[in-house]
């Protein structure tokens, strides 16, 4: 009998153990498995996925960059700025587009004004609206794009060339980019659903070689600087999408794609889209999503360099951040303001040896402490004005 009370107490201390054992494995299972919902999942195959924090940290500008140079731009009766819309710089020249004037300003490298392209009007060369431009240095020309679908060219003085009509063979323009010596690439947000939204146009004909990449109209109407140049390559993303594409005369492919853990977005969790008649109403539901944090972000900019992929978050339409992915450790850096209080917001150019931003006149004494400015960057800082243009900030990068 006692033998037989000590087997049925042993039995039931192991059915007691394989009971919570069996209880615990339940329980992490669907941990798991609910973690594993809330975390989206990768939408590119076999492109590079970057694995980035969202948790902010402090950053000091020595950390990032080892000098910083200012430029200020002569202000005058020709060249004063609304907007910094669009920046490049070649040859010893800063270019800058006023998309609020329509004017593209040239400065020289130390930013006194050199000459503008600002042609409203009705005659040769001429335009009532211009949205992007793009430096042709091959060919010698500037391009402006007009959504009234013309690609208005003209030389580096600033006279025009010629001009492509597109206005029987385009849905639109919005914006575009050199694709190399030979061809153009079009973006336009005004396709419908079932049509194409890129468009690879000859240089020399003026003709369309080939279009692709479709999507709802709501997300291309929500997207602007969709394409950055790298290496002589050209990279194309959309706002509302994790995932950025490389582009070729042939089409597109992935290239990379922003992982944020449980916080990546995921845009067709949040049934924007309905039909296209109803675009207006979509348009403002996602708004609304957005100003509401029920949308959590927009990728508003997306760069790379030798060392870092780069991207610019917009929070609930109003707060902007910048993430940076480490090309060799594969770490990032996510935060608003650096230590000094400097918004970097928005980069304008992005290169392997620095990169620029803009400064307004406001946010001049957060940079007059800074170690890493020359004694004469600093004077210019003492003499701007609050009616003076922007000054433009180079960031140089720690090598």
């Amino acid at each position: 009998m006692k033998e037989n009370k000590t087997l049925r107490t042993l039995l039931n201390r192991r059915f007691v153990a394989n009971s919570i054992h069996i209880i615990f494995v339940t329980v992490l299972a669907l941990f798991i498995s609910n973690s594993c919902k809330n975390e989206i999942q990768t939408k590119c195959k076999d492109c590079l996925i970057l694995h980035a924090s969202l948790e902010e940290e402090s950053v000091s500008l020595n950390r990032l960059f080892d000098k910083i140079e200012l430029i200020p731009l002569e202000t005058n009766d020709q060249s004063l700025i609304s907007k910094i819309e669009k920046y490049d710089y070649w040859n010893g020249k800063h270019y800058i587009f006023d998309e609020r004037q329509f004017i593209l300003f040239f400065f020289d490298e130390e930013g006194h004004y050199v000459n503008r392209i600002a042609k409203r009007g009705q005659g040769p060369g001429e335009y009532n609206f211009v949205y992007d431009f793009a430096l042709n240095p091959p060919k010698g020309l500037i391009h402006l794009s007009s959504p009234h679908k013309y690609i208005y060219c003209y030389d580096f003085e600033g006279k025009h060339i010629k001009t492509y009509d597109f206005t029987l063979s385009l849905p639109g323009i919005q914006e575009m980019a050199i694709l190399d010596d030979d061809f153009f690439i079009i973006w336009t947000s005004n396709s419908l659903d079932d049509h194409d939204c890129m468009f690879i146009i000859s240089q020399e004909t003026g003709k369309i070689v080939n279009s692709f990449y479709k999507n709802k109209s709501v997300y291309n109407k929500w997207t602007s600087n969709v394409f950055r140049m790298y290496n002589n390559d050209t990279y194309f993303h959309l706002w509302l999408f994790n995932t950025v594409y490389k582009i070729t005369k042939d089409g597109y492919t992935e290239s990379y794609e922003w992982n944020f853990g449980n916080e990546t977005m995921d845009i067709m969790r949040y049934d924007i889209f309905t039909s296209v008649q109803n675009l207006n109403k979509d348009m403002d539901n996602l708004e609304q999503k957005i100003q509401n944090g029920v949308i959590p972000y927009e990728i508003t900019r997306n760069f790379q360099n030798l060392h870092y992929y780069c991207a610019q978050l917009r929070f609930d339409r109003k707060t902007e951040k910048t993430v940076l992915y480490d090309k060799k450790s594969g770490k990032s850096i996510f935060f608003e303001l650096t230590t000094e209080g400097i918004q970097f917001f928005p980069i304008l150019y992005f290169c392997d040896e620095y990169m620029v931003s803009s400064l307004n006149y406001d946010d001049r004494e957060k940079l007059l402490d800074c170690p890493l400015l020359e004694e004469t960057d600093r004077e210019k800082l003492l003499s701007f004005k609050w009616d003076d243009n922007p000054f433009l900030v180079r960031y140089y990068f720690k090598k």
